[in-house]
Formats: C-alpha cells, structure tokens, sequence
C-alpha cells in the first residue's frame, strides 16, 4: 500500500504561528528602515537646496533671493518664489519635496485660492513642496500690498552666523480653516516656549489667509525636523530641542531679545539681527 505524505493540521498551524510572530517581529524593522530611508532623502534634498542658493548668491552679487515676488500685471498672474528661482540651479522639482509628506504644501492650491489678489501661477509649474524658507532670511519686498515695505533683501555677507541661521526646514501649510497635525501634540509646548510674544502663537492658529505664519515647522521624521543652515550643512532636530541665537523683536517697539527659533514651528529669524521679523 501507497501512503501520500502530507502536513497534519497541527503542522500547518506551527508554520502559520511561526510566520506571525517573525512577521511582528520584521514589520516594525521595516517600518523603520522605510522612515530612515524617507529621512536620508530629504536631508539629501535639503543639502541641495541650501547649495543652490549659495550658488544663486555667489551669481547675484551676494544677494539671497526674496521668499515669493508677486507679478500682478503678467497674464497669467505669476508669483516667482525660492522655489522658481534657485531651479535653474537645481534641475528637478522634487527636490523640494519631503519623501515622507511629498504634498505637505500645496503650493498650486495655495497660489490659486490663498494668495492675495489672486489666482497666480508658478513660473516654473512647481505644484507641491514639503519644505519652507525663512521669511527673515529670504525677505518679501515684493509682497502686495506692503510692496517696498522694510522687509528688504538679505546679502550672504550680513549674516553675523551663518553656521547658525536657518535657511530650509520640513514645513507643513496650515491656515485659520486647516488644523496643523502637529499642533495637537505639541501644541502647548510651542505656547509656553515663544517668549510671551503674541504674534508668535499664531502659528498655532495662523489669523490670515496667506503669511509667513501659515508654514509651521514639521517634525514629521521620527518627531524631528530637518533644517538646513546658511552655511550649506543640514541636520535634523528633535521637536523639543533648542536653536541657540536671539535677535530684536522687529514686530513690536520696545520689545527685548527674543529667540530666533522656537520648535517645532517656528523657524524664521537671523541671530543677532531678527528674532520676530515683520509681519
């Protein structure tokens, strides 16, 4: 007599169990492997950035280029941001994207429906980006209807620290309508840390519909934030870690230091120059 060899029903569930638990045991491996990879990308995408814009300095007589300059008399009505104009130099829209939020900021929409006086469009058809300048150091001159205002243009050389002053940062767009998804868990930190300076906590609830305000830090990368630095290094920072470096407050008369940068959200400021910069 033939005997056909087979697994017994006890077999099969061993396999099954044994399965499982290596499976709960990789899973989470490769969640990480996964978000580690997500983070060498952006502090890889951040790097470049900061390279073209000391490029663009280097080919600008010195000068950084303005955070957005808003063409109202061109048709289609065009806004030329950091973006637009260090591409030239980049050679690739996803470089201002972060891997793991690659549509944090939806710069179409916010152009079509956010801006003032618009629609506009970008210049160099840019739709979406996961990080953001700071205000104070690429400075909006050109921003209707403050046009000319004080908020002038920045030179390489006026940076007392460059080592020191953010440039680039993992940002998220939110507005008085939008909740920012980090508020909820870091929310109150950010609101005892802010110097007491009331223009500061609107970045938890921004109180306009289009303003430096609306892009909030991001501590998307393991509860860190990638930031690139005027100088051309990046790194990463933990949403409650501290950035040395305090500037005057330009928003309020009379106001002492205050600091540059408040994590998670705030990031816009030059040590020794700007703590809070002109709205």
């Amino acid at each position: 007599m033939r005997h056909s060899k087979a697994f017994t029903l006890i077999e099969l569930l061993v396999v099954i169990a044994i399965i499982a638990i290596l499976a709960a045991i990789l899973f989470p491996v490769f969640a990480q492997a996964k978000a580690a990879a997500k983070k060498t990308a952006a502090v890889s995408n951040l790097k470049q950035n900061s390279l073209a814009v000391v490029m663009y300095t280097d080919d600008n007589d010195d000068t950084y280029p303005q955070s957005a300059y808003f063409d109202t008399v061109s048709t289609p009505k065009l806004v030329y941001s950091a973006y637009d104009v260090i591409m030239p130099y980049t050679k690739n829209k996803d470089i201002f994207l972060d891997p793991a939020d690659p549509k944090a900021i939806n710069w179409a929409d916010i152009l079509t429906t956010k801006a003032p006086g618009g629609p506009y469009s970008s210049p160099q058809k840019l739709t979406a980006a996961g990080v953001a300048f700071n205000f104070a150091l690429f400075e909006d001159p050109g921003i209707p209807p403050t046009v000319g205002s004080a908020d002038g243009v920045r030179s390489a050389s006026s940076i007392p620290f460059p080592v020191d002053t953010v440039m680039f940062y993992s940002a998220d767009y939110t507005n008085a309508n939008v909740d920012n998804k980090y508020r909820a868990k870091y929310g109150a930190q950010f609101a005892t840390r802010v110097n007491n300076v009331p223009t500061l906590l609107a970045y938890l609830k921004p109180p306009v519909p289009f303003n430096r305000y609306n892009f909030a830090g991001a501590p998307r990368h393991s509860d860190s934030i990638v930031i690139s630095y005027a100088d051309g290094h990046v790194n990463t920072k933990q949403a409650t870690a501290n950035i040395t470096g305090k500037g005057p407050n330009l928003a309020a008369t009379g106001t002492p230091e205050v600091n540059c940068y408040n994590l998670p959200f705030d990031l816009n400021g030059i040590p020794d120059l700007v703590g809070e910069p002109v709205d």
